[in-house]
């Protein structure tokens, strides 16, 4: 036997790492620590020696029990395109789009075969189905707006449905697509019971935050980070009572998969139960306990605002995201001064609104339906499509290849852990039927950053940073 680390397994000092999506049972131990000594003979091979060469056979051998060490000629080869990618028969996860994806025996992927165990996580945040209207106060709840199919149909369904009083929160950001800038236009006159309030960040300060993103990441991806430096004082001093988050059910669970909250953090008794603990320390400290949701957007603003904290640090738990997001915002600290005062004044006094969710395919009678949202909102707001009708992710961005393509080929190259966002959720959409399989293949291959060499659109990302 000639001993080599198969495909998508790459040491890290005395860490393997496996860069993919595993099979349950195995789905999340992407991770095997090792001796020392071990780590030294898996440095060692090149897939020329026999195993008895090696000066710690054993070590090698419960690896190759394990199928983490194979012989040369049992080494997996990576497809070079979409075309060549073996694809789950049930979605449209494939072993191009997620490099190191593992297809069962009846050619499953892990997130078909667990699709039943995680369809009740809806969001680590508490779930509201419907969110109570606030008497006294001039507004029932915020959102972020974008002018996407997402936050569309979330402002369509709190605004008409519920009927509550809302308010719509857009960041500006360089990359807003026409279509999207058109759809928030038609919104204004559709919904006159809405108001709207548009910000848009310092031009120098926006700069310095993305340079210093692209850096550490390839992209520029930070939303909606900056939309909460932009509007969270103003939300404290209105006494808004609810900021609402209506993400598409595929990108909520796509943390799951890529390790960034375990699932036991979607259980609301989880949740009731973290609140009761850090309730008891605020009480303890003569501080007003946090409501629901309050916590949640209490540590989702401190972290932006000052980094994770000590405590998150010394247990080992890291999010590449967070992390370097947190490290991008602290480049712009004329920017960032006024929000971290704000902060530190509602972590005192624990006047905040509530951080919370609506599921979407609750909201839209059980299935969250791409096609049939897009021809609602058409209909019901003037809601402006993406030229490539089989578009259905992340609709408001002009540059959303470019993120695609940089945590594709980031991930390809075994350079970051973070799973491709977009390949996860196309999955996750497809296996739920959100969007049916054949549309779902058809987005990846024609419309993603799913592509040997960066996008068209790279070009514009660099010019902004310049």
């Amino acid at each position: 036997m000639i001993p080599v680390l198969q495909n998508r397994w790459k040491l890290t000092g005395t860490t393997l790492v496996y860069y993919g999506l595993p099979q349950p049972p195995r789905l999340f131990r992407r991770r095997i620590s090792l001796s020392p000594s071990a780590a030294r003979t898996v440095a060692m091979l090149d897939g020329r020696r026999p195993l008895e060469d090696y000066p710690n056979p054993s070590a090698l051998r419960r690896l190759i029990r394990r199928g983490v060490v194979v012989d040369v000629k049992d080494r997996k080869a990576a497809p070079a395109s979409l075309d060549e990618a073996r694809f789950c028969r049930r979605c449209a996860a494939n072993d191009y789009a997620i490099p190191g994806l593992e297809l069962d025996e009846n050619g499953l992927c892990p997130i078909c075969n667990t699709e039943k165990r995680f369809r009740k996580c809806k969001n680590v945040l508490p779930v509201l189905d419907r969110i109570p209207t606030s008497p006294g106060k001039k507004y029932d709840a915020a959102l972020f707006y974008t002018g996407g199919k997402d936050s569309s149909y979330l402002l369509w369904h709190l605004a008409r449905v519920q009927k509550l009083r809302i308010l719509a929160l857009t960041w500006e950001t360089p990359f807003m697509s026409p279509w999207a800038r058109e759809s928030i236009q038609h919104a204004k006159a559709h919904l006159p019971e809405v108001d709207f309030l548009v910000e848009r960040a310092p031009d120098a300060a926006l700069k310095t935050i993305y340079r210093e993103v692209y850096r550490r990441q390839k992209n520029v991806c930070i939303c909606p980070s900056v939309a909460y430096v932009l509007f969270f004082q103003r939300l404290v001093d209105w006494e808004v009572p609810f900021l609402i988050l209506g993400n598409e059910p595929a990108q909520c669970r796509n943390l799951i998969y890529n390790g960034m909250a375990p699932p036991i953090t979607f259980r609301p008794g989880i949740q009731r139960l973290a609140r009761w603990g850090v309730n008891l320390g605020r009480l303890l400290t003569l501080r007003r306990p946090f409501k629901a949701g309050q916590m949640e957007l209490f540590f989702t603003v401190r972290q932006l605002a000052f980094g994770p904290a000590g405590i998150v640090k010394a247990i080992g738990w890291r999010n590449e995201l967070v992390e370097n997001t947190a490290a991008s915002l602290a480049m712009a600290p004329d920017f960032l001064a006024p929000f971290q005062t704000a902060v530190r004044q509602a972590e005192r006094s624990g006047t905040l609104p509530g951080l919370v969710h609506v599921d979407l395919d609750d909201a839209a009678g059980g299935c969250y339906d791409w096609a049939d949202v897009k021809e609602l909102l058409a209909k019901e707001i003037g809601w402006v499509d993406a030229p490539a009708k089989d578009k259905g992710l992340h609709t408001s961005c002009s540059i959303e290849k470019c993120k695609e393509w940089s945590q594709f080929s980031r991930f390809r190259d075994m350079e970051s852990t973070i799973l491709p966002f977009s390949a996860v959720e196309l999955a996750l959409a497809s296996g739920s039927g959100s969007v049916d399989r054949e549309t779902a293949i058809s987005e990846l291959k024609h419309h993603s950053g799913f592509t040997e060499k960066p996008p068209a659109e790279w070009g514009v990302m660099v010019e902004a940073l310049r």
